[in-house]
C-alpha cells in the first residue's frame, strides 16, 4: 500500500495565543485613539512608528526625521527632547511649537520617555505631544486684556488703590505709587495721612459694611509733605460668590482747583479790605475838605491849615497803597542796578524814627558797612524793608501789653555770598497756620486793617532779585523775617 504524506491540519490557537493577539491589537488601537500625537523614534531621529492622528494631521512620516515631519526643519533642533532621552535615559519635558502639513502651527507640550530592548539598552525613544494650541490662545488673550488693563489702570489720571478688610493696600496705580510710594501691604492711613490709626470717617469702610459707593473730601500727604487735596470716590469689588473682597478707591487731585478757591476768597478779602480802607481815607479828605471849605468861608485860618493838613495825611496814606496794587498787579522784571543795602536801610529807618517815637517803641539798627552790593531798582528795596519795618511796628501796637517794652530791631550783614536783611520784634508774633499763610496771595494778619499787600509786595521784590524771604515766630513772643539777596560780582557792578 502506498505511503501518502500526511495533510497537515488547521491548528487552533492556544488559548495564551489568543491572549497576547487581542492584546496587541487593544494596544495598537489605544495607540491610535489616544487625543494626542505619539511617535516612536529611533537613534538618528527618524520616526519608525506613528499613531493614527500624527498621520492625519502630519502624513505617513515613513522614516521621515521628526525635525523634518514637525518642523519642516533641515537640521535637528538645537535643544531636542528625544535626542537627551537617548543621551541620558531619563524622561524629559519641554513646550514646543509645531507645525501640520497644512502649515498650521501646534502648540504642544513634548514628554519623551526611552523604550528598551531585553537588554535594558535604549532601543528607541517614544515622544507624546500634547495639543495645547486652545489653552495657548486663551493665556494669549488673557495675558493681552491683562496688560490692557494694566495700562489703563497705569495711566489713569487719579491715584487708584484697592484695599483689603484690614485696610491694606493690596494693589496701587502708577500715579498713587509715584506720589505716595509703591509700599503694598500698609495701611492706607499710613501711606497717605501718615496716621497711626484709621480714619474717623473712612469710605472705604462704610463700602465694606454698605456695598455701595461713597464720596467724600479729603486731604492726604505725598512722599515729600505736601498736602494733596483729593475728591474720594469707592467702589465694591466681588467676588464669584458676590461678597466684597476688596474696595477700589479712586483720588482726583484737586489741589489746583482748592488753591484757585482759595485765591479768590483771598482775593474778594483784599477786595473788601482795600474797600474799608479807601472808605476811611475817602472819609478823611471829605472831612478835610470840610474843615478848609469852612476856613475859606469864615477866612479861618486855622481851620483851613487844619482842613489841608488832613488832606495830605490821607493822601500820603493813600499813595503807597496803589503804589502796592499797582506792584502787584504788575509782571515785570527788575532793572539790574547796583544797591547798597546800608544806604537804603538809613533812609528807610529815617522815614519810621518819627512813627516810633510817637508810639514809643524803640528802633535799634545793626548796619555792617562792608556788605556787598546787590543788582536790583532801590526803590523796590525801599518799599521791601519799609513794609517789614511798617509790619514789625504793628505787630507791637496789635500786642497791648503794659508791661512789655517793645523793640525792633534791624540788621544788615553778609553771610557767604548773600547779603541779608533781617528785621526782628517782639510784639504779637504768629502761630504756625498764620505763618504758612504769609507769604500766599493776599492773606493779611491786621483783620480789616490790612490788605496783605504788604507782605506780598516783600515777597514778590524779594523773589524778583532773587532773593528769598522767610520768617520765625512765636505767639506773644514776637517775629523775625530774614531776608536774602544774592551779592553781585565785580563784573556785574560795572557801568554799562
Amino acid at each position: 500500500m502506498e505511503k501518502r504524506d500526511a495533510v497537515p491540519e488547521s491548528r487552533t490557537p492556544s488559548p495564551t495565543e489568543k491572549k497576547v493577539n487581542g492584546l496587541e491589537l487593544a494596544c495598537q488601537r489605544l495607540f491610535d485613539e489616544v487625543p494626542c500625537y505619539i511617535s516612536i523614534q529611533d537613534s538618528e531621529l527618524r520616526v519608525i512608528e506613528a499613531n493614527l492622528k500624527v498621520v492625519e494631521d502630519f502624513g505617513d512620516p515613513n522614516f521621515a526625521r521628526c525635525y523634518t515631519l514637525y518642523k519642516g526643519r533641515t537640521e535637528p533642533c538645537p535643544e531636542c527632547p528625544v535626542a537627551r532621552t537617548f543621551q541620558d535615559g531619563l524622561e524629559h519635558t519641554s513646550e514646543e511649537k509645531i507645525f501640520d502639513r497644512r502649515g498650521l502651527p501646534h502648540d504642544v507640550i513634548v514628554n519623551t520617555r526611552p523604550l528598551r530592548n531585553h537588554t535594558g539598552a535604549i532601543a528607541a525613544v517614544m515622544e507624546l505631544f500634547t495639543d495645547i494650541t486652545l489653552q495657548k490662545h486663551l493665556e494669549r488673550r488673557l495675558h493681552d486684556s491683562l496688560d490692557r488693563f494694566h495700562n489703563l489702570f497705569d495711566v489713569v489720571p487719579c491715584y487708584v488703590s484697592v484695599q483689603d478688610r484690614d485696610f491694606r493696600i493690596l494693589e496701587a496705580n502708577r500715579q498713587f505709587n509715584e506720589s505716595f510710594g509703591g509700599r503694598l501691604g500698609r495701611h492706607c492711613y499710613e501711606i497717605y495721612k501718615k496716621r497711626p490709626n484709621r480714619c474717623p470717617v473712612c469710605p472705604v469702610a462704610q463700602t465694606f459694611e454698605d456695598g455701595r459707593t461713597h464720596s467724600t473730601e479729603e486731604v492726604l500727604i505725598d512722599n515729600n509733605g505736601k498736602q494733596v487735596h483729593v475728591v474720594v470716590h469707592t467702589a465694591p469689588i466681588r467676588d464669584s460668590q458676590g461678597n466684597i473682597a476688596a474696595v477700589m478707591e479712586v483720588s482726583d487731585d484737586i489741589t489746583e482747583v482748592r488753591a484757585l478757591q482759595d485765591e479768590l476768597a483771598s482775593l474778594g478779602g483784599l477786595v473788601g479790605g482795600i474797600a474799608h480802607s479807601i472808605k476811611n481815607i475817602l472819609e478823611g479828605l471829605r472831612g478835610g475838605i470840610y474843615i478848609a471849605n469852612l476856613g475859606f468861608r469864615d477866612n479861618n485860618q486855622q481851620d483851613i491849615r487844619t482842613g489841608w493838613e488832613m488832606v495830605e495825611r490821607n493822601v500820603r496814606r493813600l499813595s503807597p497803597m496803589i503804589l502796592d496794587m499797582l506792584y502787584c498787579a504788575k509782571e515785570r522784571s527788575p532793572r539790574r542796578l547796583p544797591v547798597s543795602l546800608p544806604a537804603v536801610t538809613r533812609e528807610v529807618l529815617e522815614l519810621y524814627s518819627p512813627r516810633c517815637q510817637q508810639s514809643s517803641i524803640k528802633i535799634e539798627a545793626e548796619v555792617a558797612q562792608d556788605v556787598g552790593m546787590i543788582l536790583g531798582e532801590q526803590k523796590d528795596i525801599h518799599a521791601l524793608l519799609s513794609n517789614l519795618i511798617g509790619n514789625a511796628l504793628d505787630a507791637c501796637l496789635s500786642d497791648q501789653d503794659e508791661e512789655k517794652a517793645y523793640c525792633v530791631k534791624v540788621k544788615v550783614f553778609q553771610e557767604a555770598h548773600r547779603a541779608v536783611i533781617q528785621v526782628e520784634d517782639n510784639g504779637a508774633g504768629m502761630d504756625e497756620e498764620t505763618r504758612s499763610k504769609l507769604f500766599t496771595r493776599l492773606y493779611s494778619t491786621k483783620g480789616t486793617f490790612g490788605t496783605g499787600l504788604g507782605l506780598l509786595v516783600s515777597h514778590k521784590v524779594a523773589t524778583e532779585h532773587g532773593g528769598t524771604i522767610s520768617v520765625q515766630s512765636t505767639p506773644g513772643a514776637g517775629s523775625t523775617f530774614t531776608v536774602r539777596f544774592p551779592l553781585a560780582t565785580q563784573e556785574e557792578r560795572k557801568p554799562s
